[in-house]
């Protein structure tokens, strides 16, 4: 009976440690699986993360596309507005100078901008103002930038060479007249436009002063007529 006793205690032995072993490599299997499935899930979200590119409204400048804030662009436009152009004569003047160049800047007023609206509606007169926005941001070269200072006011500042200057601006202001006389096709009608434009040129650190001197010769250039220009210093 003795040996009966012991045999059976073995045996229940053998039994506990063969079912602990049993479950040891399953929980082992579970933890090191949870673990794995852990790892790579956060890994796959990182990756869903990283590859999701930042969804942009079309025809929208945003802080992430451009890192401009948001008070410095023209909503209507895109251009800068007067506190873009501001921030820009402040950060890029002493990069320009560098280079050894100088700027120019061309001031654009759109005639009868009010009335527009008044006769042909809101929708209407702000795609006329997108339209002639483009048009002087044609005119900024790799260097400048285009703003929109008012309803009806618009900025274009290129840079280049002092030697050059003063052909350059009177040869853009003369373009610019022009190309702001031609009429806006919205494919409902043809919507017949004018302007004029004043121009100044001068040190990049001189940014509000020349813009000064480009509003005084735009004065100048509206006595003369739609579609005439003044360059301050040479007209």
């Amino acid at each position: 009976m003795y040996i009966a006793v012991v045999t059976g205690a073995f045996g229940m032995a053998a039994g506990v440690t063969g079912a602990v072993l049993g479950l040891v490599p399953a929980l082992v299997i579970a933890v090191l699986g949870g673990t794995t499935l852990g790892f790579f899930g956060k890994a796959l979200l990182t990756v869903g993360k990283k590859q999701t590119p930042a969804m942009a409204v079309p025809g929208k400048v945003t802080v992430s596309e451009t890192q401009i804030p948001m008070d410095r662009i023209d909503a209507l436009t895109g251009l800068a507005n007067a506190n873009g152009l501001a921030a820009w004569f402040s950060e890029k003047a002493q990069r320009l100078t560098d280079d050894g160049k100088v700027i120019f800047i061309l001031l654009a007023d759109l005639d009868k901008a009010d009335e527009i609206e008044r006769l042909r509606g809101k929708e209407t007169a702000e795609a006329v103002i997108k339209e002639v926005a483009k048009r002087v941001a044609g005119f900024t070269g790799s260097d400048g930038i285009a703003a929109r200072t008012g309803n009806d006011e618009f900025v274009a500042v290129a840079a280049v060479l002092p030697a050059n200057a003063l052909e350059i601006v009177e040869e853009s202001a003369g373009k610019l007249a022009e190309i702001l006389c031609r009429p806006v096709d919205l494919g409902g009608g043809t919507i017949w436009i004018g302007g004029a434009v004043g121009a100044a040129t001068g040190s990049p650190h001189d940014g509000d002063g020349i813009l000064v001197r480009a509003k005084a010769a735009l004065l100048k250039a509206r006595k003369l007529g739609l579609g005439r220009f003044w360059v301050d210093g040479i007209s």
